[in-house]
């Protein structure tokens, strides 16, 4: 296949999605790298770093027009015989013992040989059963040998607040604002302009975890409603729309009198915590946990009305049992695992909508009998500029150990193999995806890279606990008892790890 020639050969051209032709030849909009508006009014509105930007490229294999970011530069050093070694808990992207004919392992594969050629050196993955404790390990000890540690990021932050990271705005050749860095991750993920850790494509399963919005084409055909991919191209895929047409889709299958999982909705949603139905649609929105002060540190941004008015209004349709199954219940009722708690009945065609995680294409969904499409999480209204989405509560980061031997050998290898990552494994993880879906349709690889570009990794959800509290209000019914209530306490606690960091510095 000539993708996969192109991916081994190191010479497949891809990285962000900027635009995506449909088959007619029109060129829907896309406003990735934006500034992310929020209807909160104590949001946050920096735009955060502009990306570099880099030339167009087109693949016919995906229907994308990938854009090209050249090759960092670096000056001529002397790493020959050198080891790049990450100490590592997951990230099954990373190593592969050689060419077996998948795709991703392949092109890891050839990342990773690009990568000591490039150098002269060896890289090694070293896996341990915890990040956490091995983070500590390695720099109690005054171990020399790490230049990265990469985990879940909420698992090491205590230690990171004692000193045993490195803030990597001050590593060689680490530069934020490239367009193969997540877009706004200075404006959104630094305390005082320090960032301790940093999401990289090195590992795309980052966006797999990410949750996004499936639909069933079935069920939107058979009630007549608006396809979503023309609303998102059309600017009117917004929380009012989507919840019109949740309102729309109530069917008793069986005809027995009662809605259970055996009938169709227009949503299957789950709430109550921090990666809730609602926490998702409150982030849609532009919801922000923290807004970055003039003088560098952070502080809460939520709305406590503007929250209050999004509970009043979802809650209306959430928790309305006619159109909106709970799938805690669900769950609860059938005694299975949370694994397949918030796809199967999705998977099993009940649910018009449901707001999952991308994994599930190549999991819960691969054996779907009815076509599905994927968007992003609405927006909050057309004025939005942007989508806008939650990257998972247990997303993996990297970060270097204080004890990192070479600073420059650690910014210049991991700046490359994310650059490279970017341009190659990126696009192989969405064509293994897209593979996936039972009909693959011309309009899915433009979303995942929107979807892609709109991540937020965002500073309250990793280092606080406010996340949990927004979850718990939405159950509730009431912002002022559940997250009000606790301010002050959770304030508290901000400010006095951020004066911990600031004194890192």
């Amino acid at each position: 296949m000539k993708k996969r020639a192109l991916i081994l050969a190191g010479l497949l051209l891809a990285a962000a999605v900027v635009s995506c032709g449909k088959a007619t030849g029109e060129e829907p909009s896309s406003t990735a790298g934006e500034e992310f508006p929020s209807s909160s009014e104590e949001a946050d509105q920096g735009s955060g770093a502009e990306s570099e930007p880099g030339t167009g490229a087109y693949d016919p294999d995906v229907n994308i027009v990938y854009t090209v970011y050249p090759e960092p530069e670096f000056p001529d050093l002397d790493l020959t015989g050198k080891t790049f070694r990450i100490s590592t808990a997951g990230g099954t992207t990373f190593s592969s013992e050689g060419l077996n004919g998948e795709i991703i392992n392949d092109t890891v594969f050839a990342r990773n040989l690009k990568t000591e050629e490039r150098f002269g050196i060896k890289i090694d993955m070293e896996y341990t059963s915890s990040e956490q404790g091995n983070l500590e390990k390695i720099v109690s000890s005054g171990m020399s040998e790490y230049d990265m540690v990469f985990g879940v990021g909420e698992w090491m932050t205590g230690l990171l607040s004692r000193g045993y990271a490195l803030d990597l705005t001050d590593i060689p050749y680490i530069d934020f604002s490239q367009g193969y860095w997540f877009p706004n991750l200075l404006e959104r993920f630094s305390c005082y302009d320090m960032i301790f850790l940093t999401p990289s494509d090195i590992d795309p399963t980052i966006l797999g975890a990410t949750h996004v919005t499936f639909f069933n084409k079935r069920i939107l055909s058979e009630y007549d409603l608006e396809n979503p991919y023309q609303m998102v191209y059309d600017n009117t895929w917004t929380l009012d729309n989507f919840l019109t047409m949740v309102r729309q889709v109530s069917r008793d299958v069986n005809g027995d009198g009662v809605m259970d999982e055996h009938d169709e909705y227009g949503l299957g949603e789950f709430w109550g915590d921090a990666s809730g139905t609602f926490t998702l649609l409150a982030v849609g929105s532009g919801m922000r946990l923290t807004k970055r002060n003039d003088d560098g540190s952070l502080s809460f941004a939520v709305d406590g009305e503007w929250l209050q008015k999004m509970i009043d209004r979802t809650s209306e349709v959430l928790k309305d049992r006619s159109v909106s199954i709970d799938l805690r219940d669900y769950q609860r009722k059938i005694g299975e695992n949370e694994s397949i708690l918030d796809i199967t009945l999705f998977q099993d065609g009940h649910e018009l909508f449901i707001l999952s995680k991308i994994e599930q294409m190549q999991r819960g969904l691969r054996d779907m009998e009815d076509d599905f499409g994927v968007v992003p999480i609405p927006k909050y209204d057309e004025s939005q500029k942007d989508y806008y989405h939650r990257a998972g509560l247990l997303t993996c980061y990297f970060c270097v150990p204080a004890t990192s031997p070479d600073l420059e050998k650690t910014g210049a290898v991991f700046t490359y193999m994310t650059w490279l990552s970017n341009q190659t494994v990126l696009p192989a993880y969405y064509e293994v995806t897209l593979k996936q879906k039972r009909t693959r349709d011309e309009d899915s690889a433009y979303m995942l890279d929107l979807i892609h570009n709109t991540i937020s990794f965002e500073f309250g959800d990793v280092w606080t606990e406010l996340g949990d509290y927004i979850g718990k209000s939405f159950e509730t019914g009431s912002y002022e008892r559940t997250v009000g209530s606790m301010m002050k306490v959770l304030t508290k606690s901000l400010n006095k790890l951020q004066q911990k960091l600031l004194n890192l510095n």
